[in-house]
């Protein structure tokens, strides 16, 4: 069949949300709630101007998230399954407790806004990259075991789903000639760093065939990202199976993707025409 969609909202984004929530535990929970709680805790996330008005909208958000996934929190104490929100109650406690529910809900909600749109955000940016160079979609066509992972992790170093890390310094500290006082807050920029002149060649341009290394936008340190392996493998598998339905996939003339977004980016929409559907 001949057609055309619009990638992110019609197929990455529903893949990574309904995904991540399918895992934690949470199957009762339709896609547009998912996402409209991703853009309302991203309110706050993203709120560096100390905004009221998008901080009203985050803690709002926050709240519903609370009611919402509580009854299934209660639900697990009780009765444990082979869910992620089951093991975060259960793991390491002693015989017949858990972790309190208050404990784990702010580490729930950071899970859900960095975890349901960020993998579907990754593979937009992936595979925009790969429609504007079909020599190195050719690649991934012919090979896809080998290029789609290697198309994965040069789309996330090419532009990083989260672009900062925020910290604080514990000492004084110099970097770069330039002093940092100790207890300064301090955003490590990962999607600067993934494209470090000094450690890339040529870093603005997407290249399925670099081998200098990894990419910055899992973080660093004791922070990396905890979902690391869990979201490579979503946007592997979404690019992989979206191309072996639709290998023709190309973009839509005078649609062309545009990237929005600073803490959370991405194509804002990405118009494809389909080709021909291999069954």
């Amino acid at each position: 069949n001949q057609g055309s969609a619009e990638l992110m909202t019609d197929y990455f984004e529903p893949v990574s949300t309904l995904s991540l929530a399918r895992s934690l535990g949470l199957a009762g929970i339709d896609m547009p709630t998912l996402r409209r709680w991703f853009y309302g805790l991203a309110q706050g996330a993203i709120n560096f101007e100390n905004d009221p008005k998008r901080q009203e909208i985050a803690d709002a958000i926050s709240a519903e998230v609370g009611d919402a996934i509580l009854p299934t929190l209660e639900r697990l104490a009780r009765q444990p399954d082979d869910s992620a929100l089951s093991h975060m109650l259960h793991d390491g406690m002693p015989e017949g407790t858990t972790r309190p529910i208050d404990f784990l809900m702010p580490s729930i909600k950071v899970i859900l806004l960095g975890g349901m749109q960020e993998p579907g955000h990754g593979a937009g940016s992936i595979l925009a990259g790969l429609l504007a160079h079909p020599e190195q979609l050719r690649q991934v066509l012919a090979d896809p075991e080998t290029f789609v992972p290697r198309a994965v992790d040069e789309g996330l170093r090419w532009v990083a789903p989260i672009g900062t890390q925020t910290r604080q310094t514990t000492r004084a500290v110099e970097i770069g000639g330039v002093t940092i006082p100790a207890g300064a807050a301090v955003a490590a920029l990962v999607a600067s760093a993934s494209r470090d002149e000094s450690r890339f060649a040529d870093p603005d341009r997407f290249d399925i065939n670099r081998n200098e290394g990894n990419h910055a936008a899992f973080g660093f340190g004791h922070h990396f990202c905890s979902g690391r392996f869990f979201a490579r493998e979503q946007m592997c598998l979404a690019v992989r199976l979206l191309l072996q339905r639709f290998p023709d996939l190309s973009l839509v003339p005078s649609r062309e993707p545009v990237f929005r977004g600073w803490e959370f980016r991405a194509p804002t929409t990405l118009h494809v025409s389909l080709g021909v559907r291999h069954q």
